[in-house]
């Protein structure tokens, strides 16, 4: 019984060693260099905005009544890139 147990995991693991190598023959290569995207000209990372922001005073309170960080969301205000 534990040869045939033996024999079934070991033709398992063949089938699955083809299956995955038949997979990998079909699958699609990466581009070459000149088929790659290029990253645009500027100095930032994609997706990236570049953006000025001045902190708003924030109200001081005592230990029990702290303002947690998720309350602070969005306490700040948009300042022009003429202004600096």
């Amino acid at each position: 019984m534990h040869v045939f147990i033996g024999l079934v995991v070991v033709a398992v693991l063949m089938a699955g060693f083809v299956l995955g190598s038949r997979l990998q023959r079909e699958a699609t290569h990466p581009p070459v260099p000149p088929e790659r995207p290029c990253r645009p000209p500027t100095d930032r990372l994609p997706g990236e905005t570049s953006e000025f922001r001045r902190a708003v005073a924030v109200p001081r309170r005592d230990r029990k009544q702290r303002l947690r960080p998720y309350q602070l969301r969005g306490r700040t205000e948009r300042v022009a890139a003429s202004e600096n």
